[in-house]
């Protein structure tokens, strides 16, 4: 099985007077070797421009994971169609 990381993203809560329980700031495109300090020191810049706090910052990532398929059976049916360009597609197994 193979892991690819695609892409992260930042998730910020921000309290303030009109947000009492906290309101969240999503930012996408970080880097994937992103550090917890430059998360943080992100977060001190939001509140600089801000009157409010963050209380939490969450960093999600997203992987593509490879599946390997089993091989399969040495009679197995025909489960592709050409169409008229000549291309190949899959086609379902009738039901029984």
């Amino acid at each position: 099985m193979q892991r690819d990381w695609m892409k992260s993203s930042a998730t910020y809560t921000l309290v303030d007077k009109d947000h009492k329980k906290g309101v969240k700031h999503s930012f996408s495109y970080l880097a994937k070797d992103v550090k917890a300090e430059t998360i943080a020191a992100f977060g001190e810049i939001i509140e600089s421009f801000t009157e409010g706090k963050i209380t939490d910052a969450t960093v999600s990532s997203t992987e593509h994971v490879g599946v390997q398929v089993q091989s399969a059976p040495t009679e197995a049916p025909n489960t592709e169609a050409t169409s008229a360009q000549g291309e190949t597609a899959p086609v379902e197994a009738p039901k029984a």
